[in-house]
Order: C-alpha cells, then structure tokens, then sequence
C-alpha cells in the first residue's frame, strides 16, 4: 500500500532529521512555539494510534501514560533523559507501526466512528484516518524542522 510506503518515509524523515540535534536542544521552546522536538515526534506517534485505534472502537497499542503525555492538547512535560525519552519515541513507533501491520492483515479494523479533525477534514472511514495521518505526521516534521532552523541548525 502506498499510504504505509509514504508512512515509513515521514518517520525514517524525523530520525534524520533529528540525527545532529543536542540533547538539550530537543526539549528547548523557541520563542514563538508552544512545544519542543520530541512533543512532536511523540505527538505524532500517539495521533496515529487514537486516529486508526481509538475511532475504530479498538484499544490502543501504546501506554496509556504515553498517550496522556502527547495526545491532542497536552503540552511538553520535563523530560530528564531527552535522548532516551527520543530512542523510547521512536521504538514505541515501530512497535506500533508493526501492530497495525498486522492488524491491516487481519482486517481488523471495520467500524470507524466519524471524526472531524482540526484540519477542518472529516474522516469517516478507517482508510481516511490512514490517509489523514500521513498529513498530520508531515506537518509534525514540517514543525520539528522548523524547530531545528530556530534553534540555530
């Protein structure tokens, strides 16, 4: 499936993106932004799994401490181990990303309840939610590269 090919490519982009980055750069607030690199990358990470998971009545693949700390409007916490809060970041991902492998194998996901983003798209099918968090993910990277060059990159 193309939508999981252009998947693996925005989250193989926020690990390079992120490769040089300092430690204590990836917990740093700009001025003029609200969260830091690693929010996002988490935020990104537990989008998907409340987007495909959540809305199609299933439980989440992720810990629910996880989810609390990134979800849809929650602010970045103190972090006292940036890099490993990182690496557990994007494992949690492929861990993830292979469960909904799998799931997708299983057919797992059939009823979807509506959703209407804050992009203003309503998603009304597990296929639009899929298709959804590849643009939401993008914008993510977009932020955490925006965050980099403000940090002097």
């Amino acid at each position: 499936m193309q939508v999981i090919t252009n998947h693996k490519v925005i989250r193989n982009n926020f690990e390079k993106v992120v490769e040089k980055v300092n430690e204590a750069d990836l917990v740093m607030i700009p001025a003029g932004f609200n969260n830091h690199i690693i929010w996002n990358i988490g935020h990104a990470v537990v989008t998907q799994n409340v987007l495909l998971y959540g809305m199609s009545g299933l439980d989440f693949t992720l810990p629910t401490d996880f989810i609390k700390r990134y979800k849809k409007g929650s602010f970045p916490s103190e972090i006292e181990n940036p890099k490993t809060e990182l690496e557990h970041i994007f494992e949690l991902g492929k861990i993830a990303d292979e469960q909904l492998g799998y799931d997708i194998r299983e057919m797992r996901f059939s009823d979807y309840q509506k959703y209407e983003t804050s992009f203003g798209i309503t998603l009304t099918s597990f296929n639009d939610a899929l298709q959804f968090n590849n643009i939401h993910e993008a914008v993510h990277l977009g932020y955490v590269m925006a965050l980099k060059r403000a940090l002097g990159y």
